[in-house]
């Protein structure tokens, strides 16, 4: 059997969640094709190059789609399956008019929206054609689901969540976590895994930490990822009096060492499809204080995992993130109920089996 994936730009989320495919299943053959950024990323899988940029750019993106389609016809794949919205509107174009029996999209996040109602209609028109041509889409959570369906049949849409690891949480103590950061044993900690890009709401998180920073005195906050907000980010922290309690640790690989040192885990998204440092999170045992979305409300079940507040409200996330750390006794019932939830939905080898699965299926 082999595979293609298209795969557009990508970091982060997607990028972790497609390598833990290609670790669980390596007697299939996938062929990656990609931007030539993500060559190393791809491993010892044969990998072809593809100049997807994100956001529209009509002139690369139709040479995109004839490349591809000249690639998929000397490849001849069981499977041809597209990794994000962009991936898939070009891979779509390079299959028309006759399209891939076998066309196959994940969506990893939530479907654009637009304030302009012309622009929203346009978006809508190319939504349907495109998913009218693929055989079976996997969303990574029902809230994104439910934004596919009024465009197909529902039957052709499944969700398969995310999944970790979580093995691979829980091993290291807090004091050895942070220790090398220079932060103390009676510190209380807010920690947060994101790119740095306004979705995530980083700003919010940043004023929600300085309005408590005078109640809770040894309050700290680290933030974990990079993105082409940092800079203003970083300069933000400093304006709002947050020197030498905001931490910006950019990219790291030993994400679950330096969530052993954390207290809580905060998620300020304006927007989800679903998120993969929140279940690390929960594997942490930490609780966690989110956005109320949909789609986090997937993973996270509030009162019991965690609080949920209204995006982009720094007050009442500044006031749930109190809540939290003034209660500890409760922090740690609702970080053990979140490990147990995600022993329980979110491992990684469910996530894999499904996958493998539909693959199989399709083939049959």
């Amino acid at each position: 059997m082999k595979i293609i994936w298209v795969v557009r730009p990508a970091e982060g989320g997607i990028l972790h969640h497609l390598k833990q495919l290609l670790n669980g299943i390596p007697d299939l053959e996938i062929v990656v094709v990609a931007p030539a950024a993500l060559r190393e990323w791809a491993g010892d899988r044969r990998f072809i190059s593809l100049d997807l940029a994100d956001g529209l750019h009509l002139r690369r993106d139709i040479a995109a789609s004839r490349i591809l389609r000249r690639l998929l016809r000397q490849e001849q794949a069981n499977i041809v399956h597209a990794h994000g919205l962009k991936a898939a509107l070009v891979t779509a174009a390079a299959l028309a008019p006759m399209r891939h029996p076998c066309f196959l999209f994940t969506a990893h996040n939530s479907l654009p929206q637009s304030s302009s109602r012309l622009a929203q209609w346009g978006t809508n028109l190319v939504q349907r054609w495109m998913f009218r041509g693929m055989n079976t889409i996997i969303s990574v959570s029902d809230s994104v689901r439910s934004q596919i369906t009024p465009f197909v049949p529902e039957n052709k849409v499944l969700t398969i969540h995310n999944g970790i690891s979580s093995k691979e949480f829980g091993n290291v103590s807090m004091d050895a976590s942070r220790l090398p950061l220079g932060l103390e044993p009676d510190d209380q900690v807010v920690g947060t895994v994101a790119r740095l890009i306004p979705g995530k709401g980083i700003a919010t998180l940043l004023e929600a930490v300085s309005l408590i920073a005078k109640i809770v005195p040894k309050l700290h906050l680290v933030v974990v990822g990079d993105g082409p907000e940092r800079p203003r980010l970083e300069q933000y922290a400093q304006r709002l009096g947050l020197q030498g309690r905001a931490l910006f640790l950019g990219w790291r690989d030993d994400v679950p060492s330096l969530m052993a040192g954390w207290d809580c885990y905060a998620l300020p998204s304006l927007s989800e499809g679903f998120n993969v440092s929140v279940l690390e999170a929960m594997a942490s045992r930490l609780p966690v204080v989110a956005s109320d979305l949909p789609a986090l409300r997937e993973a996270v079940v509030p009162g019991r995992g965690g609080i949920m507040v209204l995006p982009g409200s720094a007050p009442e996330l500044a006031a749930a993130l109190l809540h939290v750390l003034k209660e500890p006794e409760k922090a740690r019932a609702m970080g053990k109920y979140n490990r147990e939830r995600v022993d329980a939905f979110f491992g990684e080898d469910r996530m894999v089996r499904c996958t493998r699965a539909l693959y199989e299926g399709m083939m049959t």
